[in-house]
Parts: C-alpha cells; sequence; structure tokens
C-alpha cells in the first residue's frame, strides 16, 4: 500500500497562497480559506483510495515570524482540519507529523527516505494540496503505476509536481529547484530508475491558474462531472466565475 504524505502549512492569512491574494479579486483570509477547502480535498480523495494519509506540517518553528501569531499552534491547526473533513474513522487511521528539513527538497526526501528505509513502505508519495482537481481514481492509478515502475511523477503547468511517488529513494539535493519536473526526474534517471507520467494537473498558485479552475470547475458542475466537494463548494460560495477584461480571462465575483 502506498503511504501518500500531504505536505501543509498551517492555513494562515498571508502564509499560504500569498501570491494569488496579491494577483485576485480575492483577499488573504479567502485565500486561506481556500487553501484549507483544497487541501481537505487532498485529505478525502488520499483517504478515499487504497493510501494511507499522511499529513505533513510545517511546525511553527520552521515558518517566519511574521506568520507565527502569539499562542499559535500549528499541530493544533491542521489537526483540527483533518477532524473536520474526515470521518472519526479516517482521521484516526491519518497520521499527522512535522516535516523536518530547512527546504523542500530536504524535506520531501526526509519523508520519503525515512518511510521506505525505516518503516518499510513499499512505496511513497507526495501529493501537493493546491491540486484540488485530483480524485480517488487519480491516487490509486498513482499507486498501480508505482507496482510497475520506481519513480512515478504528476506534471503541473510552469514545470511544477503535483505528485510525485517513489519505491527507491534518489538524491532529493536540488530535486525541488525549478523546474521540479525535471529535476526529480533527472534525480531519479541518475539513479538508474525507469519514470513513468501522470496526467497534467493544475495546482493554484497563480491568478492564471485561478482562472484555469474556476472555468473548469463550473464546467464539470454543468456537465454532472466530478468536483472536488469542498473547493466547489467555496468557489461557488465567493460566486467566481472567469470573463474577458480587456482582452485578458480574469476571474470576477457575480
Amino acid at each position: 500500500m502506498t503511504v501518500v504524505a500531504v505536505p501543509v502549512d498551517p492555513p494562515r492569512e498571508g502564509l499560504v497562497l500569498s501570491e494569488l491574494a496579491d494577483a485576485s479579486p480575492l483577499s488573504e483570509a479567502e485565500t486561506a480559506s481556500l487553501y484549507e477547502a483544497m487541501a481537505a480535498d487532498a485529505f478525502r480523495a488520499v483517504t478515499e483510495s487504497g493510501g494511507d494519509l499522511l499529513v505533513n506540517y510545517r511546525p511553527d518553528d520552521q515558518l517566519p515570524d511574521e506568520h507565527v501569531p502569539e499562542g499559535a499552534d500549528a499541530e493544533r491547526e491542521v489537526r483540527g482540519l483533518v477532524e473536520d473533513v474526515l470521518d472519526e474513522e479516517q482521521a484516526a487511521a491519518a497520521r499527522l507529523e512535522v516535516q523536518v528539513g530547512s527546504s523542500k527538497h530536504a524535506r520531501v526526501g526526509n519523508t520519503v527516505t525515512h518511510l521506505l528505509n525505516n518503516e518499510g513502505a513499499a512505496s511513497v508519495a507526495v501529493l501537493e494540496p493546491d491540486a484540488p482537481l485530483v480524485a480517488r481514481k487519480h491516487v490509486d492509478s498513482a499507486a498501480m503505476k508505482l507496482r510497475r515502475n520506481p519513480v512515478v511523477v504528476g506534471p503541473s503547468r510552469g514545470g511544477r509536481l503535483y505528485f510525485a511517488g517513489f519505491r527507491e529513494p534518489v538524491d532529493f539535493e536540488g530535486a525541488w529547484d525549478v523546474p521540479e519536473i525535471e529535476n526529480v526526474t533527472a534525480r531519479a534517471v541518475d539513479a538508474g530508475h525507469d519514470v513513468d507520467f501522470l496526467h497534467e494537473q493544475t495546482r493554484l498558485r497563480t491568478a492564471g491558474d485561478l482562472v484555469s479552475l474556476v472555468a473548469e470547475l463550473r464546467a464539470r458542475r454543468a456537465a454532472g462531472r466530478f468536483v472536488p466537494a469542498y473547493t466547489t463548494a467555496y468557489v461557488e460560495d465567493l460566486g467566481l466565475r472567469v470573463e474577458a477584461e480587456d482582452g485578458e480571462r480574469v476571474v470576477v465575483r457575480e
């Protein structure tokens, strides 16, 4: 069974999706709530699949001082989110662990290597919490690919990754430098591993990503197809839609 780690930050204003708040009609409070909704959908996708959920959070001592208000407790905030969106049995089965490392590649590398080498996990994957269109079937499909390939990656726009799965460790140093898809693949090839690829999925990082996500959610909803429940509900609550403005596609409120 694949252990699927979802790396999250406590959903605080200005800490999560800060680039999106600067370039979209959403406030910092709204982007923080949207981040919570997307993370909730990621947790549900994993627990409804055949994977084991590991929620990997950054503790307060790894966060910038300006994002650690008095009385802050990252573990309590993240645990509360997990317990709010999963049923009692699912929440009890989910693991909640601190991320260790001063960089993205160090944190991912420590998690993956520890689980593979020290806990005997057959495979370990990292699923980013800001790719809300990833559903149970995608997690299961990725796990099936991992049975045939030592490394499986899921690309997103801009050379990013929304998913990276491993049956064997690689040299993670610099693997999450830009462009992540190229660097992680290079580390796997250098280690002599075959690499397979998933279909591209949108990660929500920029105003352009928000345009893509809102339009697809509305289209899927209209067609009666799968939509991520928490993210879709929040987008609808905000009344977001896409329209043309001065020749550009932008997200506006209804």
